[in-house]
């Protein structure tokens, strides 16, 4: 395992510490204050400088993600908050929307509001707002790498409604630049259900600046609407915030290499003293089809979401219309698979894209 720059046996790093907790893993607390207070998170460290924040109470969804002090993700200003501050209606999920890593929307409906054969449905669903439940955290050692992870589960339910289950493990090691995360989610219902599931992966200063750009692979992108195609020919690169900046959307389909995986990398050049930073993501394609950018470069609003998902997020009833909406008989159930790579010059920025490139 390499740490500090310098390759260590499992044996040397045990007569080096007086526990592995000592180079990093996972602590649990609770927020005592403000919108958060009672909130249970998991902070995971490693010795390659990640940390992420999970929230427990919040179906552990991610809501910070640093590499050596740099976020790399968007903060808003609502903040962590507690599940018990949901409102369903309309738009107003945006008041509980944190940004962060990861900010999941489902599970049996997300996108736009909209009304589904009379059902008024709100932005984006209400999996996010779940407290968790069966926490658990786990450590292993693989030869001399050393892994950890912390799980749970989350669920959408109710009295003759649809019921559905999210598992989710939230996995690194103690030298990665990577952090996995595992899904299942189950119809524990007694009829069948829609499942909408969106990643929404939320990336911000100062990952993201002027000039940074995503890389693509063979890509297919079409926007969203009429703001999002009157600037198409700039959908990829970045610039800096502006005052009354209007959403621009765009839809990705993006191919599978020859393992399966859709990929994508946000590249910084510029980061710092101009080594470079960038992100590279990836996801399986099988059940994880499409992806969708947001490119939101407001003033305090500065930020790029890039979203997995296995339809788009035009509301329920347009995604059923157009025949993208997934549904699980009675306990049956669907995996993702998401990963996020720290790429912390631009060497390693130009070897990812190499490396991509040759997997299709």
């Amino acid at each position: 395992m390499k740490i500090f720059s310098k390759n260590y046996s499992r044996k040397e790093l045990l007569e080096k510490t007086g526990d592995i907790s000592q180079l990093g893993g996972i602590k649990f607390m609770e927020y005592i204050d403000g919108p958060g207070r009672g909130v249970r998170v998991a902070e995971m460290k490693n010795a390659a400088g990640l940390y992420a924040l999970v929230l427990l109470d919040r179906s552990l969804d991610i809501s910070y993600f640093d590499y050596r002090g740099a976020s790399l993700v968007w903060r808003s200003a609502a903040g962590d908050t507690s599940p018990y501050l949901y409102e369903s209606q309309k738009i107003e999920w945006l008041r509980t929307f944190f940004g962060g890593l990861l900010c999941t929307c489902g599970a049996s409906y997300m996108g736009t509001a909209c009304v589904d054969n009379g059902e008024e449905l709100g932005l984006h669903g209400r999996i996010s707002n779940s407290p968790g439940y069966d926490i658990s955290t786990g450590s292993e050692w693989d030869g001399d790498n050393y892994k950890f992870w912390v799980e749970g589960k989350a669920k959408e339910a109710g009295v003759f409604l649809d019921n559905l289950e999210l598992r989710r493990r939230i996995t690194t090691s103690m030298d990665g630049l990577w952090i996995k995360i595992d899904d299942k989610v189950t119809n524990i219902g007694n009829h069948k259900s829609p499942v909408m599931m969106l990643y929404h992966m939320n990336f911000g200063f100062p990952l993201l600046d002027e000039g940074a750009k995503l890389i693509e692979f063979n890509s297919k992108v079409v926007p969203r609407d009429e703001e999002a195609k009157k600037y198409f020919g700039t959908y990829n690169v970045f610039e800096a915030p502006q005052l009354d900046y209007k959403e621009r959307v765009y839809l990705h389909d993006i191919p599978a290499d020859k393992s399966g995986y859709s990929h994508i990398i946000l590249s910084n050049e510029k980061f710092g003293d101009g080594n470079g930073l960038g992100m590279h993501m990836k996801f399986k394609k099988d059940n994880l089809p499409y992806m969708t950018q947001w490119k939101n470069l407001g003033v305090r609003e500065y930020v790029l979401g890039l979203e997995p998902g296995n339809s788009y997020p035009r509301g329920r009833a347009i995604e059923k219309a157009e025949g993208t909406v997934r549904y699980l008989e009675m306990g049956e159930e669907v995996d993702f698979e998401i990963i996020v790579e720290v790429l912390p010059s631009n060497n390693e920025i130009k070897a990812r894209h190499a490396e991509v490139s040759s997997s299709y």
